[in-house]
């Protein structure tokens, strides 16, 4: 079972209960465990020289527009598939984690279907039980490719024709049916990058306009009965040449969170304040998409983040001037949630353990009493 994910070249290789911005959900929180079962999975022996044959378009009436600013903003999270992990990481931050961000597996369409860590979670790893314990208070953030591993170089038409909606109404049932109904959804994550073959936008118009509307049928299809999922439009930040993110959007109907992924890493200059900088004018920079956000009155979100150690990667090292940024634009925006990259894989390299100061002004901002942070 895979539990882990591939991280992009981009870093080198008790209160009121929380608005969602959407319907009430029905029955979510109850650890409802009566499990639907995906059918056969015949997708990857399927003959795709065959013509697309376009399914009709899933009967679908986009939610009420809830402004960003109604919304329970600055959540803290961190990425990781351990509960324990998470756990330790809210008694060292001094506050309980809103939100954990994971990754599902794309071995074939059945690990996509039925999440691992909603229908066969390994021992510590049970996110749905993490969920239910305290549905008001805790969100799981599920990143999950498009289409499994080794897609046919078609992939994105067929999806934009409706070829795979019956495997997304089960992913919605699935997690409907473990209490994992109200979850945020990054629904391929990162599509600006080359490095993710299950979901990359691809290279031609035909191809990004093809994954635009397959994104759309996926956001259809997977609301189900009981459902109150929230969509996280993800991108990572610079990537995909000149191609920005108004021209990667699906459209505001089917997206509640637009989100960026950034790291500290492929930046030249050695001054914060400079990197920063020369970080604020690539392509989908940091600003570039807050601003682009504001435009739609949708939260952004930092699914993403984290320092990066110096070396081959151009990884500005402890950096608290970095964490320092990245919290100023949470305190100053409407951030729906962010969540630290804490682990040195992916060309990481390091955690906040290795960068004391970077450490301290995270549990300084972030932390009980932090401006970066939800009001205790």
């Amino acid at each position: 079972m895979d539990t882990t994910h591939q991280e992009s070249p981009a870093t080198g290789g008790p209160g009121e209960p929380r608005k969602h911005g959407r319907r009430k959900v029905v029955g979510a929180g109850l650890g409802v465990l009566a499990v639907a079962v995906g059918g056969g999975v015949y997708w990857a022996t399927r003959d795709t020289s065959t013509p697309v044959q376009p399914a009709p378009v899933p009967s679908w009436t986009p939610r009420p527009h809830v402004p960003a600013d109604e919304l329970d903003t600055k959540w803290v999270g961190v990425q990781t598939h351990t509960v324990s992990v998470a756990e330790d990481f809210g008694q060292w931050l001094g506050r309980p984690l809103d939100c954990v961000v994971v990754f599902g597996s794309e071995n074939d369409w059945k690990a996509i279907e039925g999440p691992w860590f909603a229908m066969d979670p390994p021992e510590g790893q049970d996110w749905g039980a993490w969920v239910r314990d305290d549905p008001d208070n805790r969100t799981l953030v599920i990143s999950t490719a498009m289409v499994p591993k080794d897609p046919p170089s078609d992939w994105r038409a067929r999806g934009a024709a409706g070829e795979y909606d019956q495997h997304w109404q089960r992913f919605g049932r699935n997690l409907v049916d473990t209490g994992l109904g109200s979850s945020i959804v990054r629904i391929g994550w990162e599509m600006n990058g080359k490095w993710y073959e299950t979901h990359y936008v691809g290279e031609s118009e035909e191809d990004r306009e093809d994954w635009k509307e397959y994104f759309r049928r996926i956001v259809m299809a997977m609301e189900v009965e009981g459902s109150d999922f929230e969509i996280d439009f993800n991108i990572a930040e610079g990537p995909q040449n000149s191609v920005s993110i108004d021209q990667l959007y699906p459209g505001d109907d089917y997206v509640d969170i637009i989100g960026i992924d950034v790291y500290d890493s492929y930046i030249s200059p050695i001054d914060p304040s400079a990197r920063w900088q020369a970080k604020d004018e690539k392509v989908n920079s940091v600003s570039a998409v807050v601003d682009f956000a504001v435009a739609h009155d949708k939260p952004i979100s930092f699914p993403e983040w984290a320092m990066v150690a110096e070396g081959s990667t151009q990884g500005g090292g402890d950096s608290p001037e970095f964490i320092d940024q990245i919290a100023d634009v949470v305190a100053s925006t409407d951030v729906r949630y962010q969540a630290y990259f804490n682990s040195p894989e992916g060309g990481v390299g390091m955690t906040l353990e290795d960068a004391p100061n970077g450490s301290a002004a995270f549990e300084e901002r972030f932390g009980a009493t932090g401006d970066a942070a939800p009001e205790a």
